[in-house]
């Protein structure tokens, strides 16, 4: 039996993302307001940390978001970092601060990221933007929940009353993703590693996201027919060959001949976390007060 599954191509949709994003970028810039995005890196240039950052600047820098990379010693101490986020949140012009990880050991990554204004937190990872998520409040959401949204959305799919499984329940994917779901009506589950026959529950789901982190989790018998599946999971895995790649959670050939809609690893929800990220600092610069959003304009 062939793959009978459409294909949820991240690229292509990260792709109308950014150029929505750049028309906006282009509107605020024409209005004399700034669209910043300043990051944090305590870590070697040569780290993984410090090449992903240096791909968001290029990422930045296609759509006209100004990128401010402050490179902190790989053994920056916790007032280090606690002091140059403070400091940005004061800024003006900086319309969205995030800080890369992992931190060096012995800083608590909780207790720098509640430092981040909400409203300049475009990773959607101080507590209070977490909270707001619940509360329905408009607020930054974390970056892969939203990517995970905008990816089941594209499918054209009505979610009222739809069941949901959520295999995974972290607090910047599982958790956030479930929430956003609740909010287009669908009943939803959210599982863990402790829940008990989940194939039970992922074979009843219109839309299952895992996002546990292990490899080949999902398998055929556990998806129901046209289901939309969406593979939040990277995870580098050497075969007998020697050579490494990286995996989802799903076992993609076999779970593409009965569901409806799957998303590849890689390029599926990853692009598309890159662009909610970029889409996170023009909407925050959006909300900025016209004073502050302004400043160039009067300078």
């Amino acid at each position: 039996m062939t793959q009978t599954a459409a294909i949820l191509d991240g690229k292509a949709i990260a792709q109308r993302v950014r150029e929505d994003i750049a028309e906006r970028v282009s509107d605020i810039r024409k209005r004399g307001g700034a669209v910043r995005l300043d990051a944090l890196l305590a870590a070697g240039p040569d780290s993984a940390a410090g090449v992903y950052a240096e791909s968001q600047g290029t990422a930045c820098e296609k759509v006209g978001i100004d990128y401010h990379l402050h490179r902190l010693a790989a053994d920056a101490t916790y007032d280090d970092i606690a002091g140059r986020v403070l400091l940005l949140n004061t800024e003006d012009d900086v319309t969205g601060v995030m800080v890369h990880m992992p931190l060096p050991d012995g800083v608590d990554p909780y207790s720098i990221q509640r430092l981040i204004a909400p409203e300049k937190d475009v990773e959607g990872v101080n507590p209070a933007n977490i909270g707001n998520i619940v509360y329905g409040r408009s607020s930054l959401a974390p970056c892969t929940a939203i990517a995970v949204r905008t990816m089941i959305e594209s499918t054209g799919i009505e979610l009222r009353g739809k069941t949901c499984v959520i295999v995974g329940a972290s607090n910047i994917v599982g958790k956030p993703v479930a929430v956003l779901l609740m909010k287009h009506d669908a009943t939803v589950i959210s599982t863990n590693k402790f829940t008990q026959d989940i194939a039970a529950l992922t074979s009843r789901a219109d839309v299952l996201v895992a996002a546990a982190g292990v490899p080949g989790l999902i398998t055929r018998d556990m998806v129901k027919t046209g289901a939309v599946v969406v593979d939040v999971g990277t995870t580098r895995v050497t075969d007998e060959t020697g050579r490494t790649r990286t995996v989802g959670d799903v076992a993609f050939d076999e779970v593409s001949r009965v569901a409806g809609w799957i998303s590849p690893v890689p390029g599926g929800v990853g692009p598309v976390t890159v662009a909610m990220l970029l889409r996170n600092v023009v909407d925050a610069a959006e909300r900025l007060p016209v004073k502050a959003n302004s400043r160039r304009e009067s300078e």
